[in-house]
């Protein structure tokens, strides 16, 4: 069996620190990872620093962390673990696709406001207009694609 690590490059600690902490590391990336969909990966381990790369993944309720809340947490988690060095996370918060605004409502309020019927999505995309009339009604479910052609459309 394959011992897969939640922290990628865990390994690089294991001649500063004892298995009972590298396994508390990963117990609390373990949580982070299930409940926010926070990965970590070590880049760099000296004698007085370690080097932590944060990711917050997409997240099926939609809400992400800041810089400064995964800053936080990378720091509070290694901490503990190894608390006589300095902790430097480079964070990479996700931002959610500009798209997942789109639904029924956001595009009725979008055409009203700029002033754009089903007809003219149809001549200006070349989708038939029945298809653009069942998502604009909400009778047919968007895909993403879907969605993404309407954000791009009627943001313009």
């Amino acid at each position: 069996m394959v011992n897969m690590s939640i922290i990628q490059h865990i390994n690089l600690l294991k001649n500063h620190i004892g298995s009972k902490q590298l396994d508390k590391l990963e117990a609390g990336a373990l949580r982070h990872k299930e409940q926010s969909n926070i990965e970590f990966s070590i880049t760099a381990v000296d004698d007085t620093t370690i080097q932590v790369s944060t990711v917050q993944n997409e997240t099926s309720s939609g809400k992400y962390a800041s810089e400064a809340t995964l800053l936080k947490r990378t720091q509070d988690l290694f901490r503990k673990q190894m608390p006589g060095y300095e902790i430097v996370v480079s964070a990479e918060t996700k931002l959610p696709s500009p798209a997942q605004l789109v639904n029924v409502p956001w595009i009725e309020n979008k055409m009203k406001e700029k002033g754009i019927r089903i007809k003219q999505i149809a001549f200006d995309t070349g989708i038939d207009r029945e298809s653009i009339a069942d998502w604009v009604t909400g009778k047919r479910a968007m895909s993403q694609i879907v969605k993404a052609m309407f954000y791009f459309y009627l943001i313009k």
